[in-house]
């Protein structure tokens, strides 16, 4: 044996022993050619070895085919398709895009192979490659195709196709039930496809005209907060109950998306919509709840366009089956409504939110991004503040039109930002000891119109002249500090603040040590009122109010 032949069986035999395993350029004439010869199992074990080279392998796999036998063309179209989907799936550039381009011109002559199988292989490379300018090729192989066959050109269509395709599918005969899901998939796709070319944006002005029972969530523990919030703007809003989830509230509203966004504390709000436990199929009583004459009315009316969904199991995670079994029932109960909602994992402006056993509410979510109440966030920093939890904290502190207010852990900001839109204040202060939290903060308060001070110490060195709000959401531990010192930090910071603040004034911020700060407010002079324990994802945190004599 060569010395080149007997390298070419080393790299063989480690294709087929070694996980991982990419084999040198050198070896990939022989590899390929001993690809058709090899057992199924070894065959996939080749493949992906073989695809590990990336792009490299284009040239050689076609100088493979070239010449190749009929028989053995399947299993180096096989590659060529493996080999679409994992480096050349999305359109690109330079000798991405020169390489697409070759390979989807082999892959369309290949639909005219003697071998059925040849013919599959090439139907499903074009699927990954989704080049619309295939279509005509895999049309005139559809019109001829036999069963197994017509279903990978059906997968292909779908991927790639559009009107022509539409009209060529919703006229094939089928006979099969296989084929006929893939066809109905096949349609779906094509017909999302096209709706994407009518831009659908959340259209926020517009009244709903019939009264929805609306949800707005927050942060567990600011249920009160929130509800306070929504009477002082004339909603009356009533606590969550069953089987809506518990953090947030609720109210009959039909009014405009704006009305609600004017609460600054609600993560989200959602239109509720009853669902019908008479129908057994998960899929089916979610698909009846969202295609009625009135919920399609409140979809369009805070919408532009067609409205387009995802579908969030809200207790399941990810279930593609269930996801695609719901987009084809509303496709059933709507197929010749054009403003029906249609599904779309990737540009959708609605989330569908639905129990994966179809209890309780279906919750109709829009897409608030960017947020237009906190369009004044230019920039954030590790561990900043959600804007809500700012607001929370803004709203539990009062309003006093000479307030000076300092943030001695500023962070990006927001907790000064929040307490400027909730009224009037004398003066705005800012410390930390990062200077890019400094420069953050600095984005956010311009992009707000604010000039609050911000300064580079420590917030337990510097102290503001007449500080009357001291409000701040501080570091949590869990997040920032890693040495064990939190509790000291925040202690002595207390300490600190009760000798900063002015008669009458007061702390208000979260604490990931209620008990310890609490104690320490207390020795330090101040009076300490306990507020809500507070979600801050995943861990809680105390709402404090401690007071100056």
């Amino acid at each position: 044996m060569s010395a080149a032949g007997s390298g070419a069986a080393s790299a063989l035999e480690r294709c087929l022993t070694e996980p991982g395993y990419t084999p040198p350029l050198r070896a990939l004439p022989e590899l390929l050619r001993a690809l058709p010869v090899q057992t199924k199992e070894q065959r996939e074990l080749l493949e992906r070895a073989l695809a590990r080279a990336g792009l490299a392998l284009l040239e050689p796999a076609l100088e493979a085919l070239a010449k190749a036998t009929t028989e053995q063309r399947p299993a180096l179209l096989a590659l060529l398709a493996r080999l679409a989907g994992e480096q050349l799936a999305r359109p690109g550039d330079g000798a991405a895009g020169a390489a697409r381009a070759r390979l989807g011109q082999v892959l369309v002559a290949s639909l005219d192979e003697p071998l059925p199988a040849s013919q599959r292989w090439a139907a499903r490379g074009l699927a990954k490659l989704a080049d619309p300018q295939a279509e005509p090729a895999l049309l005139r192989a559809l019109a001829v195709a036999e069963l197994p066959e017509a279903r990978a050109i059906t997968d292909a269509l779908g991927a790639l196709g559009g009107e022509r395709s539409r009209s060529a599918l919703g006229e094939l005969r089928v006979n099969d039930s296989e084929l006929e899901r893939r066809r109905q998939r096949a349609l779906a796709l094509i017909e999302r496809r096209g709706s994407r070319q009518q831009a659908c944006v959340i259209v926020s002005q517009r009244a709903l005209g019939n009264a929805c029972q609306v949800w707005l969530g927050c942060r567990r523990g600011l249920e009160g907060l929130l509800g306070e919030e929504l009477a002082e703007l004339g909603l009356q809003a009533q606590t969550a109950r069953a089987p809506l989830p518990a953090s947030g509230c609720t109210l009959a509203h039909a009014g405009t998306l704006d009305e609600l966004l004017r609460s600054r504390l609600a993560l989200e709000v959602a239109l509720c919509v009853p669902l019908d436990e008479r129908i057994d199929e998960v899929a089916e009583r979610v698909a009846e709840a969202l295609t009625r004459p009135q919920t399609a009315s409140w979809l369009t009316r805070w919408s532009s366009g067609r409205p387009r969904f995802r579908v969030d199991w809200s207790d399941a995670g990810h279930q593609r089956a269930r996801s695609w079994a719901l987009a084809q029932a509303v496709q059933r109960r709507v197929a010749d409504d054009e403003w029906a909602p249609i599904n779309d994992p990737e540009r959708a402006p609605w989330t569908v939110r639905a129990r994966s056993d179809g209890a309780g509410m279906l919750l109709l979510v829009p897409r608030l991004d960017p947020d237009p109440r906190f369009a004044y966030r230019q920039r954030d920093v590790r561990a900043a503040s959600h804007p809500t939890i700012a607001a929370a904290l803004a709203r539990a502190s009062e309003v006093w039109a000479d307030d000076v207010v300092w943030d001695p852990f500023v962070g990006s900001g927001l907790e000064l930002v929040e307490r400027a839109r909730r009224g009037p204040f004398a003066e705005l202060w800012g410390c930390d000891i990062d200077p890019g939290a400094l420069a953050a903060a600095r984005a956010n308060l311009d992009a707000a119109g604010l000039a609050g001070q911000l300064v580079q110490r420590s917030a337990l060195e510097f102290a503001p002249a007449g500080v009357s709000l001291i409000v701040s959401n501080p570091p949590m531990g869990r997040r920032v500090a890693r040495d064990g010192s939190l509790a000291e930090l925040l202690g002595g910071f207390v300490r600190h603040a009760a000798r900063v603040l002015r008669p009458g004034g007061r702390l208000v911020w979260l604490s990931p040590l209620a008990e310890h700060t609490a104690r320490a407010a207390g020795a330090a002079g101040l009076v300490v009122e306990d507020g809500p324990e507070v979600d801050l994802g995943g861990f809680g945190a105390r709402l404090q109010i401690c007071r100056k004599h």
